[in-house]
């Protein structure tokens, strides 16, 4: 089944891309996932690579070919199984043209509470699960630090009068404008808007928030 999706998502996910967007019939969200257990339900660079050679970016409006039926996953309702085939550019928006077209979503927190992070029993409890999400935020600020040998960039932010703290994020040019940085807290902005996923459980039986994407509007 042949679907056109408007691209807001495409993050670092194990070396491969973590991709998600809004399917312009339904005004849904959408995340192709790929069948490779090995990749992680990730998709490849050569997956996002088009016929000219070029690849897959974000706002771009995509032609993917989906198989009919869903991935059945809980913690990620929104993931369909892509079929093997290229995806084709059918033209492109701006954040503007996304706000005008589907708007921000409307949720009184992120994925359910003010943590950073959830267990597995709060799905048991969860009606009308989601995964992604696409909110403004305010006083964005990065935090670089060392922790168990290993540079951590993560983001502290303002959303709906709360402060979240320490969400990771996949945004690979947010990635490699901080990974030279020195320890420290780094303001970036007033206002932006940011695309979100939960992840899958990691080892510790935990789903972690994150912040895929950062579009900074002033």
């Amino acid at each position: 089944m042949k679907k056109l999706v408007v691209i807001l998502a495409k993050s670092a996910k194990y070396g491969n891309y973590c991709v998600a967007g809004i399917e312009i019939s339904t005004n849904k969200w959408i995340r192709p996932i790929s069948h490779d257990e090995k990749i992680a339900d990730a998709v490849t660079a050569a997956e996002l690579t088009y016929s000219d050679n070029t690849e897959v970016q974000i706002f771009d409006v995509v032609e993917i070919d989906f198989e009919d039926t869903p991935a059945q996953n809980k913690i990620q309702p929104e993931n369909s199984f892509f079929k093997n085939s290229t995806w084709k550019k059918f033209g492109r928006w701006n954040l503007s043209d996304v706000e005008k077209f589907c708007g921000f979503d409307s949720t009184d927190f992120i994925f359910y509470d003010t943590s950073r992070r959830l267990e597995l029993s709060i799905f048991e409890t969860v009606n009308r699960q989601k995964s992604l999400l696409i909110l403004p935020i305010e006083n964005i600020s990065i935090v670089t630090e060392i922790r168990n040998d290993e540079k951590k960039i993560q983001a502290n932010f303002d959303y709906g009068g709360v402060r979240y703290e320490r969400f990771g994020i996949g945004d690979i040019a947010l990635r490699e404008k901080f990974s030279d940085k020195p320890c420290g807290n780094f303001f970036v902005a007033e206002k932006a808007v940011a695309t979100f996923s939960l992840t899958n459980p990691y080892k510790d039986n935990r789903c972690y928030k994150m912040i895929a994407n950062l579009f900074l509007t002033d």
